[in-house]
């Protein structure tokens, strides 16, 4: 755990060694959504039988992602205990229809087992959605950086225990598993408890901004994900012993994960969005170029290519979208049930188009290579698209000189919050106006907030609305008309600290 608490050095070795579940989700996620190593104990499944229950996990997954994202809209989310409970809940049933259906597997003719195993599917796939939005909401709270680090330590983690995972008898893989989710979700609610819940904040200029920096590199994950589905379908990686999926795995994912986590220990800032994402780009296209030639050689390298991209591109996104979360104040659940849900409906798009197609692609032939080489464009193209840097445009130009009206500083912050709680505004919007108040510039704000411009651009598009004004110069006369008359009411009747109380700086 030493790697783990040199990522999170602001956290306390005693709360350091909970953070270290979210390895142990992906660990789960592993054995049990990726290498399907969770039915070895009747060996591997028909390639229609795995394509069928990963279906219905991604679709699950999905339709979680789009409830949790509606609901957060009205309200803040249910309390962690709860969510602790309702995924534990909920996969403890899939594992329990999962085990049974493998229990009676050899005894009676699979299609009659079939259904209890996809709906023990649905349950884990809730279940997961459930899991990962809490670690979300727990990623939320660390800056980007630490984010960067904690995740990579964490697949890096999991893959040992995976690898421990694999070297189990195969009847004790379902109820190691289930430890392994459970303990996981135990070290989130500890986690959160010591990290403490990070307030939100809905505001429509703000969600709008943080979609306009989103989408794109949203769509982009998107893209691997349906590749990454449908390579598994057309690479014929069903037909691959399961230790040999397992291996490939194992090595692939630990040569990507230890060569993104080398740059961010050495260099003393993360490396750039782009710069990461062009490191997926070839991995996922070289699995197309390749397949033609290779199909299922080099124990399936070829779709390791295709995973190891998605697995990349995935990466990245979590880490943008904690930041995100964590400069606009969005709730974590919003954020990332919204880029997820369209993660996983591409990855479902990839498996079912690859399921229906996969007959018609046959090693060495001319509509596979087509498809090789007309995804290695859509990448290239995808990728000059996607990396342009853009900013969220300001509707308020550059601050002119304007006279500011200073008072007192406990008469001006009295005056300032109760505007804010006459006009309804957020605890941030009440923040950024104040300093607005003050004649602060949207960078000087930035730096004493510690967030992004874009994300104070956007909270000041909410307070104009609220307040029913346009200008920065609106907002100071504001505050200054209000001001002048209190002056002028409490001079009058003789309030102490009434002569002096205001001065205009010009």
């Amino acid at each position: 755990m030493g790697a783990l608490r040199a990522a999170l050095g602001e956290a306390k070795a005693k709360g350091t060694f909970f953070f270290g579940g979210y390895a142990l989700y992906l660990a789960f996620s592993y054995i049990t959504f990726h290498s399907f190593t969770i039915f070895a104990s009747v060996g591997a499944l028909g390639p229609s039988s795995q394509t069928l229950f990963l279906a219905i996990v991604l679709a699950s997954r999905f339709a979680v992602f789009v409830f949790v994202a509606v609901y957060s809209l009205r309200s803040p989310g249910p309390q962690t205990m709860v969510s602790v409970l309702v995924s534990c809940g909920v996969a403890f049933f899939g594992f329990l229809m999962c085990g049974m259906a493998l229990q009676f597997s050899g005894e009676v003719d699979f299609s009659q087992v079939l259904p209890w195993l996809l709906f023990g599917g649905a349950c884990l796939g809730a279940g997961d959605a459930v899991m990962v939005l809490m670690w979300a909401r727990f990623c939320k709270t660390l800056t980007l950086r630490t984010v960067y680090r904690y995740v990579l330590v964490c697949n890096v983690i999991s893959l040992v225990v995976y690898f421990c995972m694999t070297l189990l008898p195969p009847a004790a893989i379902v109820p190691a598993t289930a430890t392994v989710f459970v303990a996981s979700s135990v070290c989130v609610k500890r986690s959160l408890d010591v990290r403490g819940r990070v307030g939100s904040e809905h505001s429509r200029p703000v969600m709008r901004s943080a979609a306009a920096q989103l989408w794109r590199p949203v769509l982009g994950t998107a893209v691997f994900c349906f590749m990454s589905g449908l390579m598994m379908q057309v690479s014929g990686k069903q037909e691959l012993p399961l230790s040999t999926v397992q291996q490939t795995s194992i090595v692939t994912s630990a040569i990507v994960v230890s060569l993104l986590l080398l740059p961010a220990v050495l260099m003393k800032k993360p490396l750039s969005v782009a710069r990461l994402y062009k490191v997926a780009l070839p991995l996922s296209a070289a699995g197309f170029l390749l397949l033609p030639l290779l199909w299922n050689a080099a124990g399936g390298i070829v779709n390791a290519f295709a995973q190891l991209g998605s697995m990349v591109a995935t990466i990245i996104l979590w880490c943008m979208l904690a930041d995100m979360a964590r400069d606009t104040r969005l709730p974590s659940a919003l954020v990332f049930s919204a880029a997820l849900a369209c993660t996983n409906a591409a990855q479902l798009l990839g498996v079912l188009v690859g399921f229906f197609s996969a007959s018609r692609l046959t090693a060495g032939g001319l509509t596979l290579t087509v498809v090789a080489l007309v995804s290695l464009y859509l990448l290239s193209m995808l990728s000059l698209f996607l990396f342009k840097d853009r900013d969220v445009a300001s509707d308020e130009p550059a601050a002119p000189p304007t006279q500011v009206v200073v008072h007192e500083e406990q008469w001006f912050a009295n005056r300032c919050e109760a505007i804010a709680r006459e006009h309804q505004l957020t605890a941030r919007e009440a923040e950024i106006f104040a300093l607005l108040a003050q004649g602060r510039t949207v960078h000087g704000i930035s730096e004493k907030l510690f967030v992004s411009e874009n994300t104070v651009k956007s909270h000041i598009k909410s307070i104009y609305q609220k307040l029913g004004i346009h200008l920065r110069s609106q907002l100071i006369d504001l505050v200054n008309e209000e001001g002048a008359l209190s002056s002028d009411a409490a001079g009058a009747s003789g309030a102490p600290g009434s002569s002096g109380g205001v001065r205009r700086l010009s």
